[in-house]
């Protein structure tokens, strides 16, 4: 996975010396050697304004990786973390050709690739990567971030110096101090949009690249997105044809991810998604070696029966043959590393899914593994989330109908989105065929709602939260309108218009914020990079997503009908359990979404007695830590805190007293603010 730091002084700067930048850079490689324990590298060029730093873990061709890697004419120089997939293939052509490599690491292909094909490199790579090439000739640098974000890549500019790097702590070591972003705070810039919580600091928005030029010019362009066809367009294959390729295709993404030097694990929940990627890996690796077994690890709740997956993950190692590691967690435990889990994903938090991956991803490293393949993607594209529905049943699938497959009337549509909105308190946005058009009333952005919940969650602030003059100068926190407004104009044009279905729509704002600022950073890359852990997330295999965008809606979420008239059942994920069929068990395929919550413990023996959370809460989120950081309002922290240590509430599934996450979303900030040398924020 490896990580980067990049430091471009432009021709208006007057650059350090090379022995400062490597200085400086070295410094840097220091503050992110967990991402690349087994070696690092420092390129700076002759005229000392660019340097480039790698810290490496070796996953392919151990002995000659090494970075940064260079052409044969050392013209050209380039850093990559992540994995590129299918590059025997590519190299094998591209030597046909007449190019030279150096070693046979899968990010070579990055530099000889350039030299082919220029800024129309990257539709030929394949998996999860950031890079930073310089051409040294032209006196630019090339950057690019992977499709879906898996992997982390920051930028800005501090005194004159444009920086690039796989984690934001890297700048430090080039003499960037940290300040807050106010606005992108209170509206939650950090999931809704590029920004961090820090000022100036954005992330190269996934599928895209960057050009710098030497004059400190930055310019950034997309090179791939979501797409998804006209609500109206036929499918043009039966549906039998279409679970075969769905089929074909995601047996295709392991068995890519299954290349590695170094010994590979897989991350087993409850669920169908890494239940169908373990079920796969173990088909495959079966066809060269019958007695193949997979080694698999799985998280156990042991304080809370009702959420622990590990008996079903059991089960379904059981049923293929895997060795199951299990890894105890209690709410002392997650406690213990909730604070470490915001320094390492470098973002607010209210939840225990950070540090839930850290001590799983503990056990990996601790057990000799580098690489271990999960199920992330999977709600996002194959629309799993228990939020899902409503939007489905916003519209009617066309598509669906032409397929031939029995939907509900129109009629029935409306009755069983009603029935939901008042089972889940979901809203019905305006805009969709639910509700009236009201021709004075303000139009919506968009018109689908799953993403609601999930944006005004603790770790958005309310305006009782802040101080009341950092809302005169942001304005009234809102969430929402920032991931609305965040997404690509065109998705709110299909939205709108209706071109898009509102299933379609939600999974795309969903596929952008949830996944791409909160999973795949804190419970992906940065949790299992802290430990030296490479993480492989099969179902955003591009040539996968790109297939399952076409398919219709109904297909995705199909509704069965039920013994009485006008009664449906909504199967989740529909056409996924019939495409990994053969490689889950009966009780997988037949399970519905379950919300995955690493939860804190039940109420105490004593009632008097405070809880992990509780005292840990108590102790952090003091008059001092909160005033300190000089946007928080501490007279309404105090009221909450103090309600949640005199009668915490213990909800089911696994879910967190909403005090206490507001609490955690607070101490967040505290852990950047100490960690970061963040000054007080002045109102």
């Amino acid at each position: 996975m490896c990580g980067l730091i990049a430091a471009f002084f432009p021709d208006s700067f007057d650059p350090p010396t090379q022995d400062e930048v490597k200085s400086r850079l070295e410094e840097s490689l220091e503050t992110i050697k967990y991402r690349g324990p087994d070696s690092r590298g420092i390129y700076v060029s002759p005229d000392a304004r660019v340097g480039l730093g790698h810290v490496r873990l070796a996953i392919i061709d151990l002995p000659t990786g090494q970075q940064p890697l260079s052409d044969e004419e050392e013209l050209i120089h380039c850093v990559v973390t992540g994995e590129i997939y299918d590059h025997d293939r590519i190299r094998t052509e591209m030597q046909s050709q007449g190019y030279s490599f150096k070693s046979m690491t899968d990010s070579e292909l990055v530099v000889q690739l350039y030299k082919r094909d220029g800024f129309n490199l990257l539709p030929h790579l394949r998996g999860e990567f950031a890079f930073v090439l310089y051409d040294l000739k032209r006196r630019l640098l090339f950057v690019a971030r992977d499709r879906f974000g898996i992997k982390p890549l920051y930028y800005t500019v501090y005194n004159g110096c444009v920086m690039f790097a796989s984690e934001m702590k890297a700048f430090m070591g080039l003499g960037w101090q940290a300040k807050w972003d106010i606005e992108s705070i209170v509206q939650n810039g950090e999931y809704g949009d590029e920004r961090t919580v820090f000022r100036g600091v954005q992330k190269l928005p996934a599928g895209y690249f960057a050009i710098c030029r030497a004059s400190g010019q930055i310019q950034t362009q997309a090179y791939w997105d979501l797409d998804y066809p006209p609500a109206t367009s036929p499918p043009v294959a039966t549906l039998d044809s279409m679970i075969l390729k769905v089929r074909e295709l995601l047996v295709g993404a392991v068995r890519l991810r299954l290349r590695s030097d170094v010994p590979l694990a897989v991350y087993l929940s409850g669920g169908i998604d890494s239940s169908s990627v373990a079920g796969i890996a173990t088909h495959l690796l079966r066809e060269t070696d019958p007695d193949a077994k997979l080694t698999t690890f799985t998280l156990a709740y042991i304080e809370d029966p009702t959420t622990d997956e590990s008996p079903l993950a059991e089960r379904t190692a059981v049923h293929i043959g895997a060795d199951l590691r299990k890894v105890d967690a209690t709410e002392a435990l997650l406690v213990d590393f909730f604070e470490e889990s915001i320094w390492h994903s470098e973002q607010p938090n209210a939840t225990f899914h950070g540090a839930g991956k850290l001590l799983l991803s503990r056990a990996v490293r601790d057990a000799g593994f580098k690489v271990v393949l999960s199920g992330e993607g999977s709600d996002e594209i194959f629309a799993g989330y228990p939020w899902f529905p409503l939007d489905f049943l916003q519209s009617a699938d066309p598509a669906g109908i032409a397929l031939g497959i029995p939907l509900p009337s129109e009629a029935e549509r409306h009755a069983m989105a009603e029935e939901y909105h008042a089972a889940t308190g979901m809203p019905l946005r305006p805009g969709s065929d639910m509700l009236p058009h009201k021709s004075n009333a303000p139009r919506p952005l968009i018109t689908t709602a799953s993403h609601l919940p999930l944006l005004s969650r603790p770790m958005n602030f309310s305006t009782s939260v802040l101080h009341l003059k950092v809302v005169e100068r942001t304005g009234v926190p809102n969430a929402p309108r920032c991931a609305e407004e965040g997404v690509d104009a065109r998705v709110r044009e299909n939205s709108m218009t209706g071109l898009w279905h509102p299933l379609n729509v939600s999974m795309y704002i969903l596929a952008k914020t949830l996944l791409g600022r909160f999973i795949l950073n804190a419970v992906g890359d940065r949790a299992d990079m802290m430990h030296s852990v490479e993480s492989r997330p099969a179902f955003l295999d591009h040539h996968l997503v790109d297939y399952v965008t076409t398919l219709p809606p109904s297909l995705k979420i199909r509704p069965i009908a039920g013994d009485s008239p006008g009664k449906w059942q909504m199967v989740e994920k529909w056409i996924l359990r019939q495409a990994v069929k053969p490689f889950i068990t009966e009780e997988v395929y037949l399970r519905k979404k379950v919300a995955f919550n690493p939860p804190p413990s039940g109420p105490p023996p004593v009632a008097s007695q405070m809880l992990p959370l509780q005292m840990h809460l108590k102790a952090r989120v003091t008059q001092e830590t909160v005033e300190r950081l000089g946007f928080v309002n501490w007279s309404y922290i105090k009221e909450v805190l103090s309600g949640y240590l005199e009668s915490p509430k213990f909800l089911p599934n696994g879910s967190l007293d909403h005090r206490a996450g507001l609490l955690m979303s607070v101490l967040s900030y505290v852990v950047l603010q100490e960690r970061f040398n963040v000054p007080s924020y002045k109102v």
